[in-house]
């Protein structure tokens, strides 16, 4: 197995791949439109904690934020909601809560870490997103059973809010795996180019 602190860094090329990756799989947002029991089945989640575990400066955050701004602007007007509005400001602070512990966890995490951080940063997203519904929306009384309402349960006469969180730790789990297993392919890929040599990009180092 290669040990990755050889390897802490990403030539332009697979940076281009990587972030091309990106870009595709946030337009799977696409899918909860046509079947309605995938809404929150996302690779959002997994793009900002392994964004966090294997690169480092501007690119590291720029590219999570670009799938995102791009595919929000086209997904946006189909759900009768504006890009920018109060909302958007917990799930900004979701994502970076998620990206920081992609820091934390690092470029030489073992499958079974980037799993179990996968469901936690589902959790993380679920239990702020919705206690900031119970906050705003009045639907939810403002008492403990209110909040596991919106926890669980949600608003009444909408999907409940366990299904979202069973999409969202499904997703999560699935294109974290997946985009961590790209990320050790290119640099295992490149390591062995030495056309990379000059052209490369900082990766977080451990």
């Amino acid at each position: 197995m290669t040990d990755f602190t050889e390897h802490t860094t990403y030539n332009r090329k697979s940076i281009f791949w990587f972030g091309l990756v990106f870009l595709v799989i946030g337009f799977s947002r696409y899918l909860p439109l046509d079947h309605p029991n995938l809404f929150n089945f996302s690779p959002v989640l997994a793009i900002f904690l392994i964004s966090g575990a294997y690169l480092k400066n501007k690119i590291s955050w720029a590219l999570p934020i670009g799938a995102i701004i791009c595919t929000d602007f086209l997904l946006n007007p189909n759900y009768g909601v504006n890009f920018l509005e109060p909302f958007m400001i917990i799930t900004l602070f979701s994502y970076s809560l998620i990206f920081l512990l992609g820091k934390k966890m690092g470029n030489q995490s073992s499958m079974v870490r980037i799993f179990s951080a996968s469901i936690a940063s589902a959790l993380i997203f679920h239990i702020l997103t919705c206690s900031f519904s119970w906050i705003a929306n009045p639907v939810y009384a403002k008492s403990l059973s209110g909040w596991f309402q919106a926890l669980v349960f949600g608003e009444p006469g909408y999907a409940p809010s366990y299904l979202f969180l069973r999409n969202s730790i499904l997703s999560t789990a699935l294109f974290a795996v997946s985009l961590s297993l790209l990320a050790r392919f290119l640099l295992n890929r490149q390591s062995l180019s030495p056309s990379s040599v000059g052209t490369e990009v900082s990766l977080k180092s451990n």
